[in-house]
């Protein structure tokens, strides 16, 4: 099987000759500019022949058009510090109104995949990374949960203004993606677990906006749904229209990737959890990712970190280990 191949039957829980694999992470000092981005995320691709990319754009490109500021690290492991956000007070929610494709940040995203299709040629799926608008809620207002979460309490009806603004902007957003050639979306949702947020709020609040741009993706073969951190909605967020489910299996308050798969009735991503990436031995890498394997019966499975990697950490050994893990024992 080719890549594409391997990842249609995977995606379709489907035999396959092997587990599809991949890995992704921010690349802090070259993800400012399409050109680098471009260029460290080919190299990482070629390096390790992952079976798929994920575009691993910077975090802030989603807001960056709203008024979010940053100045970019000039050190591999350490993220860009925030100078400033316009949200402190729930009100500001209303004051924000809908970005145009022609966005700066927007912008450079197509330009990367365009660079980016053009150095592998069409022989890589790629995913990109698109944030939900309740993540974006988070990212515009510095990273602050406690500042969100304020708002969320005290007036909620003044954020859902600023999700819809979201949503109307990414929307447009992923349906221009569709038509740059791109295979599917990463769409991240931080939020949708029950220590940021209850389940009750999470489908009032954040659902009928995640829809919306899910919406836009229909078109694409391998949609990804990311839950973040621990104690996942996957019950909550199973009937989204999406092709794989993809969270960190290793936390203590998530399901497993077969219990997991048997709750969404669909394709899983996961695998390996970060400190094992980050800290243990190769051998432990490989252990863990074929035991990921061995309790999907290598079906139904896209095999992964249950996060982003800490690129600047993580030996180049435990990368490969990941990546041989699929290969036959």
């Amino acid at each position: 099987m080719d890549r594409f191949e391997r990842l249609k039957a995977a995606v379709n829980g489907a035999t396959v000759d092997r587990v599809p694999v991949s890995a992704w992470g921010h690349w802090f000092t070259e993800e400012t500019t399409a050109e680098d981005l471009a260029a460290v995320m080919v190299r990482f691709q070629q390096t390790y022949d992952w079976d798929y990319m994920k575009i691993h754009a910077r975090a802030s490109y989603h807001v960056e058009g709203f008024g979010f500021r940053y100045e970019a690290s000039t050190d591999p492991g350490q993220i860009h510090k925030t100078l400033g956000h316009p949200i402190a007070e729930p009100e500001d929610w209303r004051k924000l109104t809908p970005l145009g494709l022609d966005d700066p940040a927007l912008d450079e995203q197509f330009r990367a995949i365009e660079l980016i299709r053009g150095a592998v040629g069409g022989k890589v799926p790629l995913i990109m990374t698109v944030f939900s608008p309740l993540d974006a809620a988070y990212y515009l207002t510095g990273h602050d949960s406690a500042l969100l979460g304020d708002h969320l309490r005290r007036d909620p009806d003044s954020v859902a203004a600023g999700l819809a603004v979201f949503a109307e902007t990414f929307a447009p957003f992923v349906r221009r993606l569709g038509q740059s050639g791109i295979d599917g979306i990463y769409f991240s949702a931080k939020w949708s677990n029950r220590f940021k947020l209850p389940a009750a709020e999470y489908r009032r609040l954040a659902r009928p906006y995640d829809l919306q741009v899910l919406a836009e993706a229909q078109g694409l073969w391998c949609n990804m749904m990311y839950l973040c951190e621990d104690g996942i909605y996957l019950d909550v967020l199973a009937d989204y229209p999406v092709h794989v489910f993809h969270w960190d299996n290793w936390s203590e308050n998530n399901s497993g990737l077969a219990d997991g798969r048997a709750t969404v009735g669909k394709t899983v991503g996961g695998g390996i959890d970060i400190p094992t990436l980050t800290t243990a031995q190769a051998e432990e890498v490989e252990r863990k990712a074929r035991s990921a394997i061995a309790e999907t019966d290598g079906r139904g499975l896209m095999l992964g970190p249950g996060c982003s990697i800490a690129t600047a950490a993580t030996p180049e050994a435990n990368l490969r280990a990941l990546r041989h893990a699929v290969e036959p024992a």
